[in-house]
């Protein structure tokens, strides 16, 4: 089962700050389909809610089952620690942008080492790897396209207990987030008062923060020798590469069970142009394209325009502390709100009373149904055909698994029109034409949208590497292990 248990305290209150995220996430589409976790980020915007209220109740509230120990609500799991992250890193880009708010109060590791810029020839390398990769990529998808046999998709279980390595391994890598030991009560203490504007900017972090204190010693396993109230940062931290660690070590490692070793492999890791580059993936892509359509076609079949936002609401009666909804979602929300206060539930005090505000939403949920087919978010007067169009679940997935539309390599003119339906502007030294292009006809690995692009691409670089890739191009067992590096 995963998680293997129920979270509270301080780990409720962040997971359910990040569940309530969510919904506005989606809402804009904006952050909300992480490319990590495949499979949830190729399900539809409803059923990715469904999916979120589903782990929010079974997590937090006491008297639910845990969530089903199935592949969709574990990738789920893992899709919300990853939108965490995404939400601590704009948070801190964020901070970067308002030098004026708690500037003062930011620490940074300076022992953390500084990755420098690559050479010229390093870049050329990377250039060159990258035009084979994702050559080799498209002649593997084509293969798949015609119904190419590339087995069943397998991976060997370990011989230790789920989890145990994988730990181990982090251990002897994240000597960072424990050397020095842990900031002391005195430090702690001493931290000026924030005002309203620092505390929305560490918000995140400060809630993070709270959630690894709470992870103390309370038993001899092996899971709790690695405490993370002792991590030697707090909600100051500024490296992002910090919290990355300590969280997917609580999350995850520690908490999380995906079952199988198959499963878990489906779960985690992204789809590109490697992953078709690289014959041994290719059963991975078409497990996940199978398991993929089967839960959008299962789930498009069952879904009821009426009840759009049922799951948005679901998650916000369970997750929110705070009082606003689209406009028409205002009367459930007050209604919700004082049912709340009758049965003397302090809505906005968060981390406590998931259970009860779940049974209040199942008590209420019908009789304050209005307004339900539009998204949680709408403002008056939205256009609710193409509102329930732009949501309505497909019956399958995309036919080419994480596998992007490939650009003309020449340097372009700077400026791109109609680029999916806008005029952009960008400097001249990257064409964004992704139609009608042709090979090179020596290397064929490189593509260019004509041939003022093809000239300007071959007095920049590409006459340096033009042989190589000709050579290379056919070196499959070679490619392969290109796509294999990070």
């Amino acid at each position: 089962m995963a998680p293997r248990r129920k979270l509270t305290g301080a780990q409720a209150e962040l997971f359910a700050a990040v569940c309530h995220h969510y919904i506005n996430e989606a809402e804009s589409d904006c952050n909300d389909t992480p490319e990590s976790v495949p499979i949830f980020s190729h399900l539809s915007r409803a059923q990715r809610l469904k999916l979120v209220a589903d782990v929010a109740i079974g997590t937090l509230c006491e008297d639910e089952p845990l969530p089903p120990d199935t592949i969709q609500h574990n990738s789920t799991f893992r899709a919300m620690i990853e939108i965490l992250f995404t939400a601590l890193s704009v948070e801190s880009d964020t901070q970067h942008d308002h030098e004026d708010v708690g500037e003062d109060l930011l620490n940074y590791d300076e022992t953390d080492e500084i990755g420098r810029k690559r050479t010229e020839e390093e870049m050329e390398d990377l250039k060159v790897k990258n035009a084979l990769i994702e050559h080799r990529a498209e002649k593997n998808l084509k293969k798949l396209k015609k119904g190419k046999d590339v087995g069943e998709f397998h991976v060997e279980e370990k011989e230790t207990p789920h989890g145990v390595e994988d730990m181990l391994s982090a251990a002897n890598q994240l000597n960072r987030i424990y050397k020095g030991g842990a900031v002391s009560k005195r430090e702690r203490d001493s931290i000026r008062p924030l005002n309203d504007d620092e505390k929305y900017a560490f918000r995140w972090r400060r809630l993070c923060d709270a959630a690894l204190q709470q992870d103390t010693p309370n038993n001899s396993t092996f899971r709790d020798a690695f405490p993370l109230c002792n991590v030697n940062f707090d909600w100051r931290c500024a490296k992002c590469a910090k919290w990355y660690m300590a969280l997917n070590l609580l999350l995850d490692t520690k908490l999380m069970d995906y079952g199988s070793a198959t499963d878990k492999a489906l779960i985690t890791g992204e789809v590109s142009y490697k992953s078709y580059a690289d014959p041994s993936q290719l059963p991975r892509v078409k497990s996940l394209e199978r398991n993929i359509n089967l839960l959008m076609k299962v789930y498009a079949s069952s879904w009821d325009p009426k009840l759009l936002a049922i799951d948005q609401r679901r998650i916000y009666a369970i997750c929110s502390n705070e009082l606003y909804a689209g406009h028409y979602h205002r009367k459930w929300v007050v209604g919700f709100h004082g049912e709340c206060v009758a049965r003397g539930i302090n809505f906005e005090e968060p981390g406590k009373n998931y259970q009860a505000r779940l049974y209040i939403f199942r008590d209420t949920k019908d009789d304050l149904i209005d307004g339900c087919e539009y998204s949680f978010g709408c403002d008056e007067g939205a256009d609710l055909e193409w509102r329930q169009r732009d949501w309505r679940p497909k019956e399958e997935g995309p036919k080419e698994l994480g596998f992007e539309q490939r650009t003309c390599s020449g340097p372009g003119k700077g400026e791109v029109v109609n680029f999916q339906g806008s005029v952009l502007s960008f400097p001249s030294n990257f064409c964004w034409v992704t139609e009608n292009l042709q090979s090179c006809s020596r290397c064929k690995a490189v593509l260019y949208c004509g041939r003022e692009c093809q000239v300007a691409d071959w007095k920049r670089g590409h006459k340096n590497v033009c042989a190589r890739l000709a050579k290379e191009r056919k070196d499959k067992e070679k490619i392969s292990q290109m796509a294999k590096e990070d």
